[in-house]
């Protein structure tokens, strides 16, 4: 008996989904290995599987047959970098921190984000103690992008590069013996993915160190550092550069800083440099970005570093005390040319990238996928879709608009249904139709098989 077949868009299905279902995902292309693959992708409890031992050992059909209708498969994005979004700003309200975590978590997987890190900007101590506090109670949401930790963003930075930062919160240097830094952030480090500072700062080198040594991150940016100072940091242990050519010194032929550090010959053997990039049109020439890809291509994350006003339209808007307006894609201080920040989703950012770098679209969405992958060292499970991965991945046509997220296979959004909760070892799958007027044909599948 052949298994049943659905298309990935069917929006009159409601079925009831047992969570242990065996998934075949047929007629599409999988991103794996820089490159597009003629193959099905196979899910079983919220992993991707090799399906011949399935298939000539356990001698199993699936349980369903998922046509994706030519379009392509790619591992879901990771954003490292983003400050909140849909009205929500992680650094106002430490209280909140979590149900605003979750609440942009739900919106975020509409634009193929499958995990994010929240960046929390320079706060005060009181700020940093009582939200990472209230992480320990943070659950992920069940229709939500997982959230991989924070991103701390200060306040360790130079006041010279401080960017939109308070610079009323801004620490300058590390004490000798380190306490500072329990003192600004607390004791209690473990939802902490990784901490961007200045390396010139004083002590810097050892609080390197000392972080990398735990397991935590350390990211170069908001500085002057020349490029001797930067490569020492990352000698110590830091391995990544924060929104790179932003909140830092330009490029200079005598010391080219920070932006140097891609093509320094001390980098050690064997470690690749990251950097992340705002590919939204407005923070990043072009030009830049073809110069940052071609010299080094496998150290690019794309981020947003996107603020509150992402996802909430053009026109007026309040943040802080300040009004702002949103029109195509920029967000300025009302009555101004000043930007306030990025309001551009990820998505978005890997087709602009795509355009600008003038690359292929399997290296693109690398650099929204792998590349952050690698850098937070998640690349065993999340960032590709090899056998034993999370099943994170996406549906996606060829000019790489997100037609359906998937996040371990509990849910799936797309453009016509939103699918499934996990709910007493049980998928639930839930039709809804936000566009009556673009309704596919359904009539027939051609799914192979």
């Amino acid at each position: 008996m052949k298994p049943p077949i659905a298309r990935y868009d069917d929006p009159d299905r409601l079925t009831h989904l047992p969570a242990d279902m065996l998934i075949q995902y047929c007629n599409c292309q999988i991103l794996r290995g820089k490159t597009w693959v003629d193959a099905d992708l196979w899910v079983e409890n919220g992993r991707i599987v090799n399906p011949e031992p399935i298939c000539y050992v356990r001698k199993r059909l699936p349980d369903l047959r998922i046509d994706c209708c030519g379009n392509f498969i790619a591992p879901g994005y990771i954003d490292v970098q983003i400050n909140g979004g849909f009205g929500v700003d992680f650094s106002s309200n430490g209280d909140a921190l979590p149900e605003n975590i979750s609440k942009v978590a739900m919106e975020l997987v509409k634009f193929g984000v499958t995990s994010f890190c929240p960046t929390i900007v320079s706060s005060s101590p009181e700020f940093y103690k009582n939200a990472l506090e209230k992480m320990r109670c943070f659950k992920r949401h069940p229709m939500g992008a997982n959230c991989l930790g924070l991103h701390l963003e200060g306040p360790f930075i130079n006041k010279q590069k401080k960017g939109a930062h308070a610079e009323r919160h801004f620490v300058n240097g590390f004490s000798e013996d380190g306490n500072n830094l329990e003192n600004v952030y607390g004791s209690d480090l473990s939802h902490v993915c990784y901490i961007t500072m200045a390396p010139e700062l004083p002590f810097a080198m050892p609080i390197i160190r000392r972080l990398t040594s735990s397991g935590i991150k350390i990211s170069l940016g908001h500085s002057t550092a020349s490029i001797t100072v930067g490569e020492e940091a990352v000698i110590n242990g830091a391995s990544c550069i924060t929104h790179l050519f932003n909140a830092m010194l330009p490029f200079h032929h005598r010391d080219p800083g920070l932006v140097g550090l891609l093509t320094s010959a001390r980098i050690p053997k064997g470690r690749t440099l990251f950097f992340g990039v705002i590919s939204d049109g407005v923070h990043t020439h072009d030009a830049a970005l073809r110069i940052a890809h071609r010299t080094h291509p496998d150290g690019l994350i794309l981020v947003t570093d996107a603020v509150a006003l992402l996802g909430l339209g053009d026109g007026t808007h309040r943040l802080g005390d300040m009004n702002i307006e949103v029109k195509n894609k920029r967000a300025l201080i009302a009555g101004t040319e000043t930007i306030t920040g990025s309001i551009s989703p990820l998505d978005y950012c890997v087709r602009h990238f795509q355009k600008a770098a003038r690359c292929d679209s399997c290296e693109a969405l690398d650099c929204a996928s792998l590349h952050p992958a690698q850098f937070l060292g998640i690349d065993d499970r999340k960032g590709q879709l090899g056998f034993n991965c999370d099943a994170d991945f996406l549906i996606l046509n060829r000019n790489l608009n997100v037609l359906s997220t998937y996040i371990e296979v509990q849910f799936n959004v797309s453009r016509f249904w939103l699918c499934t909760i996990e709910k007493n070892s049980a998928v639930y799958r839930v039709s809804y139709w936000p566009e009556r007027g673009d309704v596919p044909d359904l009539k027939q599948s051609s799914c192979c098989g």
